[in-house]
């Protein structure tokens, strides 16, 4: 690298799940090379297109959808592919993080794991200014998220995205959602 060779990583994931916890991922490997080395990688994989839009070509995909537990590797990725997301809640990303996310990390589903590949989101739909999914409705309120309702927690989050998104624009949500998602136990 320090000679010119060239240098791939596959991906920047910090960190990963495993069954102790939070472990470390590719990323953290990818880093110790880069400050021992002084080089910088050329990243094939997420959150970079070429490896998704390799992907596509080759299975004929017509409509797409990157799964991932990440929102700055796996969800950035889908969004620079230009394509639907799928955050799963099994790994590193909570709700705080997932309601705080700009743009380029916000998903357009979210469910609990795996399993929501194979049922239908619920509808979040504007509710009189603020957002209803389910048996919830989320709205921005002075300085907070608030949530009404009762019903799947994962419902209710959902909600909280619509509420937060939208209340933030393109930027980060300021809003304090603690008291919200308490509520829903996440």
């Amino acid at each position: 690298m320090a000679r010119g060779v060239p240098w791939f990583a596959s991906n920047t994931d910090l960190t990963i799940p495993s069954g102790r916890g939070i472990a470390p991922g590719n990323g953290a490997a990818v880093e110790v090379v880069r400050i021992a080395t002084g080089a910088e990688p050329q990243v094939a994989g997420k959150p970079l297109p070429p490896m998704h839009r390799e992907t596509i070509l080759r299975t004929g995909a017509e409509r797409p959808l990157v799964v991932g537990d990440r929102l700055d590797t796996d969800i950035e990725g889908a969004f620079n592919g230009g394509v639907d997301s799928l955050l799963v809640l099994t790994g590193v990303t909570d709700g705080a993080q997932l309601l705080a996310a700009p743009p380029h990390h916000r998903p357009t589903y979210v469910d609990a794991d795996l399993r929501g590949m194979l049922t239908g989101q619920p509808e979040v739909v504007e509710d009189g200014g603020g957002f209803r999914c389910g048996g919830w409705t989320a709205a921005a309120g002075a300085g907070r998220l608030e949530l009404d309702g009762d019903g799947s927690p994962l419902d209710g989050l959902r909600a909280l995205c619509a509420a937060a998104w939208t209340a933030a624009g393109e930027e980060t949500c300021p809003l304090d959602a603690g008291k919200a998602l308490a509520r829903l136990g996440l």
